[in-house]
Parts: C-alpha cells; sequence; structure tokens
C-alpha cells in the first residue's frame, strides 16, 4: 500500500479518460484566453460594442464592418474570438436572427470587458494586457530560439 504522501500527489484516478483528455487538452491550450483578448483589445472590439451604446448587443458582422481589412472572413474570425472570450464570461453572448432570418451569435460588453474599454480620462486594462502578452510572446519566441 502506498503512503498518504503518495496518494496526494497521484490525485484521484476515478475520472474517465474522456475528463483526463478533456482537461490535458484545455491545459495545452491555456495560452488561447491571453491571446484572443489581446486580439480583441488591438482590434479596438471593446471600443466598438461600448460606443454602440451601454446596453448593446452586435453582430460580427457588424463589428468587422469597422475595422480597416478587406478579408471576407473577418465577420467568422471575430466570432471565433468572441466565442472564446463568451465561454469566460469576458463578454456576453446571446442568440438573434440575422437579416435573412439565420440564428447568430451577438456580443456585448460584460462587467469585465468594461475595464477594456477606455475610460473618460483614456484608461483602461488594455495596454496592460497588451504589455503582458508581448512580453510573453517575447519570451516565448527568445526561448524558442535559444533551444535551437
Amino acid at each position: 500500500m502506498g503512503s498518504s504522501a503518495e496518494i496526494e500527489f497521484h490525485g484521484n484516478n476515478n475520472y474517465t479518460d474522456q475528463e483526463n483528455f478533456s482537461y490535458t487538452a484545455q491545459i495545452a491550450n491555456s495560452s488561447v484566453l491571453p491571446m484572443s483578448m489581446h486580439a480583441a483589445i488591438q482590434l479596438d472590439v471593446f471600443e466598438f460594442i461600448a460606443k454602440a451604446g451601454p446596453d448593446a448587443k452586435l453582430f460580427p458582422k457588424e463589428l468587422a464592418a469597422q475595422l480597416t481589412t478587406k478579408n471576407p472572413e473577418a465577420p467568422s474570425m471575430l466570432d471565433r474570438i468572441l466565442r472564446v472570450l463568451a465561454s469566460h464570461s469576458i463578454v456576453g453572448c446571446s442568440l438573434a436572427d440575422d437579416e435573412q432570418g439565420n440564428p447568430q451569435r451577438l456580443y456585448s460588453l460584460t462587467p469585465v470587458s468594461k475595464f477594456l474599454v477606455r475610460n473618460e480620462d483614456g484608461v483602461s486594462l488594455g495596454p496592460l494586457m497588451n504589455l503582458v502578452q508581448n512580453k510573453l510572446v517575447g519570451t516565448l519566441l527568445l526561448v524558442g530560439s535559444v533551444e535551437n
């Protein structure tokens, strides 16, 4: 019989392979949330939603129309970024029919994302998020180049 320290270290082994796989995938993808936030901040998505009004809910197509890109995939790409943020309650997400009657997601600000919108003094936590993300990416690139 193993020691209690051994049991504590190994944890609960009663999880299914699916649960263990899901948790491992979550750990492996842990950079997705910060990178999604970084992209949304860089694209001013939170600012666009805030400018639409305090209770605004916008389709990704409406947000993409405010970007300077000509990429026809921009609404779909924004939708993927915003779904990640919605799964962490950083933005709100609801469903509504678009002009053609197709169900589409609408995104809104939450109490969390409101801190990523510039206030009356032009201050938000967005630049801090960008600084941290840029340092992280820079460090990863530096470590990767040293290892190769």
